[in-house]
């Protein structure tokens, strides 16, 4: 499968497919506009001819630029082409926007993007703002430590330990429900974080599992888990709060890709290094 990418600036990056994907999610239906209803989301994105994702690009597993192959792989962005194909005819329709935890709601408030999928966990207070599709994932928080930590058997442990999270992430709020005399630091990403706990700054990273295990397997002699999560994270697809008819349409997709094994297919060739896969229960609000 070869691709042709225009790149602008660090934060743009367009995909666009020469060949139809071979694998992933695929359904070989074409769209026509007339399938969506008139005024909606889905009709404007069809017209437009490609959907618009904001992702990561630097999430191994989830939403990754590969730096030999030069193609975006990962869960994230199969689903982000499994909805491309259904919106527009072709899984090659499909611009992949860069964004980082301070700006990827913001993304799709403004409209920059069309959705959202960054790993974003669905929250209460989240939804008064955006609107969340899914869940596609079920995470949860987990504790990395640096490889020879021999303090922390437990979360609670973390009370008067110094503790890396993400700038504009939930992570520290959950945290202080468990260790509420955690001392919070905050990064600008999570490799920061975990870069600081491997050299001692920080006594422990506190992110979802699916984030920090990756970085543990790639310093295993200086990092590790804890292995104890304390929280359930359910990662939704970021839609503009007040678009019901999008949220609605693109549950029932994810519903079709649960039933008919695409989401498992997918899973077994991303994330299969997490162990058995969590299938999770699409939330119609």
């Amino acid at each position: 499968m070869a691709f042709t990418f225009e790149k602008g600036n660090s934060m743009n990056i367009r995909v666009v497919g020469t060949a139809i994907v071979a694998v992933g999610f695929m359904f070989f239906g074409i769209a026509k506009a007339a399938d969506f209803p008139a005024g909606s989301t889905m009709e404007a994105i069809h017209k437009k001819g490609k959907l618009v994702v904001g992702t990561s690009l630097k999430l191994s597993g989830f939403s990754m630029q590969n730096p030999v192959t030069d193609t975006t792989e990962g869960f994230e962005i199969d689903l982000a082409r499994y909805l491309a194909e259904k919106l527009t005819g072709s899984a090659d329709n499909v611009e992949f926007v860069a964004v980082i935890s301070q700006n990827r709601l913001a993304f799709v408030q403004t409209g920059r993007v069309d959705v959202a999928l960054d790993t974003v966990t669905i929250s209460d207070a989240r939804k008064k703002i955006v609107g969340f599709a899914g869940p596609y994932f079920l995470a949860g928080q987990d504790v990395l430590l640096a490889k020879d930590n021999r303090t922390i058997h437990s979360v609670s442990d973390l009370n008067n330990q110094s503790v890396c999270v993400v700038t504009g992430t939930d992570d520290g709020v959950n945290l202080l429900k468990v260790a509420p005399q955690a001392k919070l630091f905050s990064l600008a990403d999570k490799n920061s974080c975990a870069e600081a706990v491997a050299d001692g700054r920080y006594v422990a990273e506190v992110d979802d599992s699916a984030l920090l295990e990756p970085l543990a397997k790639l310093q295993p002699a200086k990092l590790k888990m804890l292995g104890k999560p304390f929280t359930t994270e359910p990662y939704g697809i970021v839609v503009k709060v007040d678009d019901t008819v999008f949220r609605n349409w693109i549950n029932t997709q994810l519903e079709q890709s649960i039933k008919d094994g695409t989401w498992m297919k997918s899973y077994n060739k991303n994330l299969r290094d997490f162990g058995a896969a969590r299938i999770p229960v699409v939330d119609r609000y």
